[in-house]
């Protein structure tokens, strides 16, 4: 207590102590806000005497102006006499020829101020002489004016209506010209002012106008223009056309108007503007309906001040002075000021924290530590948000209890709960059910006044319990939809893609009889639809993988570069047939095997080679491979394509990885916009990022930019693609059990597998398979998954029950993950996505069949063309070498008639179809010198020498088509 006494006296002292200082610190404050006022006052009112005086100077020099320019009028139009005649004293000193007039400078007297007189060629020497007497008779009224007047002489000028004739006084290049005027400038200002004043169509000889100086009228000069008629026209024109208003223009240097600003190229404003009486803006940048108010005014710039001429004519000045000017005086005094403003609050501050830790905390400390039982007791009971409450531990008698315990109604359960316990320890934490409520109780042991208590808190839950309850509904719900949404996408699937199995099969092969040039069209048309079609569901299907984390990444290692050229070989066909050029660029740092999913980055590269090559229509594509930085076990590689194509607009560059985001939508005709939101998502799984740069009009670059490990060990074997090339393949002299519900697939399976050499044999659904099985032996077994009776899982069950070891491959419309898990799971060797190719279905049987794999193409019978010709075909049903024959007949028939025709188009198209039919029966020699001649048609005219070799093979097709047709059925 007595150490608490004496911080409570030092705190009362120091108190003391502070208001004293408080009180000079704030007589200090008014006398510095004293200062600063009368110092910023006085600035003010220096400035505004500045001000004024300066706008007085202007008013005294434009009514000075005026005086001189009607006491010349009056003069002239007071005047009886006639015109001037030519006097004897005057003196021409220089002759000049200034375009199509003659400019002439001359005097009076020996001493008196020079003149120019410039006149045209129909100009007499009587007309000359009495333009030279007005001359000298203005110039003498002009020298004994201003000689007389405190203010700086303006440069005059006499003009005619017609710009036949001009006066200048002073002349051009004299010494006392406040405004200098050279004379290969005279008539460019002449030109000017005659411009300036034919714009005033009210000028009277009784008037002075008051008009603002063309722009540059003498170079960077600011100057202002006063104009008056003159009753003079007989002095200054030829005979005969001496009638009409001359024109007299004085041209006023408003730099000359205060000597501080023209001596010392100091400026009392930032800004002057001159408004006339009749509300025009002579001078200045500022409008003359400016809303500041008359006097002293202040805005965001800086100070502005409005003159109004008190007598006569309402002349206006506006004059704008920023604050940086303003204050240039008194900167370094009102700098110092402020510093010592902040150095004062700073040290303030300073005193105030030094004062709160020192004295004040302690003193507050000391304060809590004497009421601190009593706190803890009001605090605890009180101010707590739950249920409390003090049990004795030896009778469990309550000793306290708060009101948020009564109102829960936990006190008697809680008691009753502790009767039935027995032990110190406290129970810990615990649920009870409470009169329709869950409370959330903790028991604490703890002491309380000498003795041993149980403190008890307790929390109404109910409402997060009953939360809980609905969230866990909720999430059931979730599941479920989930679980309906991958039904749904395997039933589309499957119900989408068996349709569309049956269109792309039969056009397949369609491809392969005899059409005519317009049904081949519309088979290619129908062929590129169906294709975008299976794109479209593909990359939905992608799309739904993704979201749902299903999207499976194989690591393998594989060579970056020969996925490279791959990419570029498989879209090289594509790019010629839009007059593109497609190259690769790799760079030599690149490691030789990776280890990543290289089906993924391929799929990311076509997609993107597709974008490009789409949006081209001339100039070039190029994949580029490049190193961006490589350590010991890894490399980061960035993909790049880029071409010359129409780029893409800056607003849609954000947008552009979004589903369903199309830059120009409609305009390709197909695609969906979900090719880059997949390729972005394939990156981000893969660890990588995408970049795309493009400029409209000038193409675009998309960049993939991932990390992998290197691979040290020698490069392995490649996975053989699910669509490898049909050349060099063997003939599949396999039999092959078919379980197909579907009528079309059926149909479409037995002529695939036929054309590859195998001998299927078809089954309605599973349980027909089941019963052909053992009719005879089968090397492969080909099962649809969704059949009636007996579905596809259930087959591969029962045969591998049966003991059956052959493969048995699934054929399945969903694309899901979960479909290829459970086909492996039930016993299948592998599973494939509809629609099929042949190239598919091949690899296929290859892959999962020794026999298909190993075993060597049947011995083909003689035949009618050389070995080489007939050397690797696949064997051929009857109705397919029929099929093939007629085939070869059309199309040679079509490439003699262009060939005759001299058609290269026409002959180069046929020869890409015929090379397409060679391909798919494994016609190796004949493909191959299809292609070549094909591609010499592409890169240059059809010469003799191309023409013969194409009847040399013309030639050979013939005689296979004959041997085709002679092979018995």
């Amino acid at each position: 207590m007595k150490h608490a006494s004496l911080r409570l006296d030092k705190l009362a002292l120091s108190s003391e102590r502070l208001n004293k200082a408080l009180l000079l610190l704030t007589g200090l404050l008014l006398v510095m806000s004293s200062t600063c006022y009368w110092a910023v006052t006085r600035l003010l009112e220096a400035e505004q005497q500045r001000v004024e005086f300066h706008f007085a100077r202007v008013l005294e020099i434009i009514h000075e102006h005026e005086t001189f320019l009607r006491n010349v009028a009056t003069g002239y139009r007071s005047s009886t006499q006639g015109p001037l005649r030519s006097v004897q004293s005057v003196t021409v000193m220089q002759t000049t020829p200034i375009g199509e007039q003659v400019m002439l400078k001359a005097r009076g007297f020996e001493l008196s101020m020079p003149f120019s007189l410039a006149h045209g060629a129909g100009f007499s020497k009587d007309d000359e002489n009495r333009a030279l007497a007005l001359g000298v008779q203005m110039t003498d009224y002009y020298g004994g004016f201003w000689a007389s007047s405190f203010y700086a002489s303006p440069q005059l000028f006499v003009l005619t209506p017609d710009g036949d004739a001009s006066l200048a006084i002073p002349a051009t290049d004299d010494p006392r010209q406040h405004l200098p005027l050279p004379p290969e400038e005279y008539a460019t200002v002449v030109g000017r002012l005659e411009r300036l004043r034919t714009a005033q169509n009210l000028l009277t000889d009784h008037r002075v106008r008051w008009i603002r100086a063309p722009l540059r009228l003498y170079q960077d000069r600011p100057s202002i223009v006063a104009m008056i008629g003159l009753h003079a026209a007989g002095a200054l024109l030829p005979a005969g056309k001496g009638q009409g208003l001359l024109t007299l223009a004085a041209v006023v240097d408003t730099a000359q108007v205060d000597e501080f600003e023209r001596v010392l190229r100091l400026s009392v404003y930032n800004q002057f503007t001159l408004v006339s009486p009749e509300g025009e803006v002579v001078l200045g940048a500022l409008g003359a309906d400016d809303p500041a108010p008359q006097g002293l005014s202040f805005n965001r710039h800086g100070l502005r001040f409005k003159m109004v001429a008190p007598h006569g004519d309402r002349w206006t000045g506006l004059y704008a002075i920023t604050y940086q000017d303003f204050l240039r005086y008194a900167k370094w005094p009102l700098l110092g000021l402020m510093l010592t403003v902040i150095a004062a609050i700073l040290v303030g501050m300073w005193i105030n924290h030094w004062y709160k830790s020192r004295i004040v905390v302690p003193a507050q400390r000391a304060q809590d530590r004497l009421f601190e039982n009593q706190a803890f007791n009001r605090i605890m009971l009180h101010n707590a948000p739950v249920g409390l409450c003090v049990m004795r531990r030896s009778d469990h008698q309550v000793l306290l209890d708060n009101q948020r315990a009564v109102q829960l109604g936990a006190t008697p359960a809680l008691t009753q709960l502790l009767e039935g316990y027995d032990g110190d320890q406290a129970p810990g934490e615990m649920c009870l059910l409470v009169e329709g409520r869950y409370l959330q109780v903790v028991f604490v042991a703890t002491r309380y006044e000498g003795q041993d208590v149980f403190l008890c808190g307790c929390n109404d839950i109910t409402r997060h319990v009953d939360e809980t309850l609905m969230l866990n509904q909720a999430h059931r719900r979730a599941t479920a939809a989930n679980e309906a949404k991958t039904v749904f996408l395997a039933t589309m699937s499957h119900e989408i893609r068996t349709p569309l199995y049956g269109v792309l099969g039969n056009l397949e092969l369609l491809s392969l009889t005899e059409m005519s040039e317009r049904q081949r069209h519309y088979l290619e048309i129908i062929q590129g639809s169906s294709t975008v079609l299976f794109q479209l569901i593909s990359n939905v299907l992608d799309v739904s993988k993704i979201e749902s984390g299903q999207m499976p990444l194989e690591e393998a290692p594989f060579a970056p570069v020969q996925l490279v050229e791959d990419a570029v070989v498989a879209f090289t066909a594509t790019a010629r047939n839009k007059g593109l050029d497609i190259e690769s660029e790799i760079d030599p740092q690149v490691p030789a095997q990776i280890l990543g999913d290289a089906g993924r980055v391929r799929q990311i590269l076509h997609n993107l080679l597709g974008n490009a090559i789409k949006f081209t229509d001339s100039g070039r594509v190029r994949l580029r491979l490049s190193v961006v930085q490589r350590t010991e076990t890894d490399v980061s590689l960035q993909w790049q394509v880029t071409d010359t194509g129409v780029g893409i607009p800056e607003k849609a560059l954000e947008q552009l990885f979004r589903p369903f985001y199309q830059v120009a939508a409609g305009q390709d005709g197909n695609g969906a916009g979900l090719g880059l939101s997949i390729c972005k998502r394939l990156s981000e799984l893969m660890g990588g990022s995408m970049r795309v740069v493009s400029e409209p009009g000038l193409g675009s670059s998309f960049s993939l930019l991932i990390t992998l490990p290197v691979v040290d060990a020698p490069p392995a074997v490649a996975p053989t693609s699910l669509v490898p090339s049909c050349l060099d393949a063997p003939c599949l002299n396999v039999r092959v059990l078919v379980a197909e519900d579907n009528p079309v697939s059926q149909a479409v399976l037995r002529e695939q597998l036929e054309a590859l050499g195998a001998h299927p044999t078809v089954a309605r659904d599973g349980q027909h398979a089941l019963q052909l099985w053992n009719t005879q032996p089968f090397d492969l077994v080909i099962t649809d998954i969704n059949m009636p009776r007996l579905n596809g899982y259930e087959l591969a069950q029962a045969l591998r029950q049966q003991g059956v070891d052959v493969p048995i491959i699934g054929v399945t419309a969903n694309a899901l993950r979960e479909e290829g898990q459970r086909c492996l799971a039930m016993g299948m060797s592998a599973w494939v996505v509809k629609p099929l190719s042949l190239g598919m279905l091949r690899q296929a049987l290859m892959s999962h069949c020794r026999k298909a794999n190993g075993l060597p193409a049947p011995a083909l019978k003689p035949a009618c063309t050389p070995q080489t010709d007939r050397e690797g075909w696949i064997e051929l049903s009857p109705a397919m070498r029929e099929l093939m024959a007629q085939t070869l007949l059309a199309d040679i028939a079509q490439i003699e008639q262009g060939l005759v025709d001299m058609d290269a188009l026409a002959v180069r198209q046929r020869l890409h179809s015929l090379s397409g039919a060679l391909a798919s029966v494994h016609a190796q020699t004949l493909h191959a010198l299809g292609h070549e001649l094909e591609n010499a048609l592409h890169e240059g005219p059809m010469t003799t020498a191309i023409v013969q070799r194409i009847r040399a093979l013309c030639t050979r097709l013939a005689a296979v088509a004959q041997c085709l047709n002679e092979e018995p059925r």
